[in-house]
């Protein structure tokens, strides 16, 4: 439990800048300072444009979430779809036709996928998420089929399906229990490659633009400064960093088998 608590913190700082933190940046003073120097606000500094530091690390990780949420949810919602009717159909035939275009995809690097979007629509944050999805969707649906095929084929399932049509309610509720913590797990690498992708895509210059307060973009932008002033490079690095191991560590403990921590915490305390 002792450890949970560093988890949750380590996923609560970034979400809180970045869902609170666009409301507590309006109490920073307006205009712009010397860049790279001392901020009259923070003991942060500024940063190229001579924004406060904090307050510009406040207000960049609000799209970032957001469209994180949306993009993992859509994708998997569309392959978590795909994937168990791949799994759930009896004809050959049918499955290489569900799951053919679903390895080409897979074949594509998910940068490039990305990329060309990002080229095609002159960087249009809604392309960028586009085709983050489309580069979820492919391993979504492969994990999800492959999660899915012993236990919709498995012999409980036969079992239930010859009991009836009225009890296909028990199908469905069987299938789900097997599932759900497998599925769980992948969703939790899902978040994490979403902003992987994301972050990649600003950090390189293909999403928003180099005045944008974004977490990976003054990550790029600022590296220029890192001498004069770190933190406007560490700190939205590290909210960076904080989410993605926090999400890891947290969806790692949430998950775990029970027998397993149970020895864990025999032999912590033995």
């Amino acid at each position: 439990m002792g450890w949970r608590v560093v988890y949750v913190v380590l996923v609560a700082v970034p979400l809180l800048c970045a869902l609170v933190g666009p409301v507590v940046a309006t109490y920073a003073p307006e205009g712009t300072q010397a860049p790279f120097g001392p901020s009259a606000w923070s003991p942060f500094g500024t940063d190229r444009l001579g924004r406060d530091v904090l307050a510009a690390a406040l207000t960049g990780g609000h799209t970032l979430v957001l469209t994180t949420a949306v993009t993992v949810l859509c994708s998997y919602a569309l392959g978590f779809t795909i994937g168990m009717a791949a799994a759930s159909t009896r004809w050959s035939w049918l499955e290489d036709l569900i799951m053919r275009p679903i390895d080409v995809l897979l074949c594509l690097p998910s940068l490039l996928i990305i990329m060309v979007a990002a080229l095609r629509s002159q960087g249009s944050a809604v392309a960028i998420a586009v085709a983050v999805g489309f580069a979820l969707l492919a391993p979504i649906t492969r994990f999800v089929r492959m999660a899915a095929r012993d236990v919709v084929s498995g012999p409980v399932m036969d079992a239930l399906r010859m009991q009836g049509a009225s009890r296909w309610y028990r199908y469905g509720r069987y299938a789900a229990r097997e599932i759900a913590r497998p599925v769980a797990a992948d969703l939790g690498v899902r978040i994490a490659a979403a902003i992987y992708f994301l972050t990649s895509a600003n950090f390189l210059g293909i999403g928003f633009d180099t005045t944008s307060p974004d977490w990976a973009v003054s990550v790029a932008a600022n590296k220029d400064g890192l001498a004069a002033v770190p933190w406007s490079v560490f700190l939205p690095g590290g909210l960076i960093v904080m989410l993605v191991v926090g999400i890891n560590l947290l969806w790692d403990d949430l998950l775990a088998d029970p027998r397993r921590l149970a020895v864990r915490d025999a032999i912590r305390h033995g």
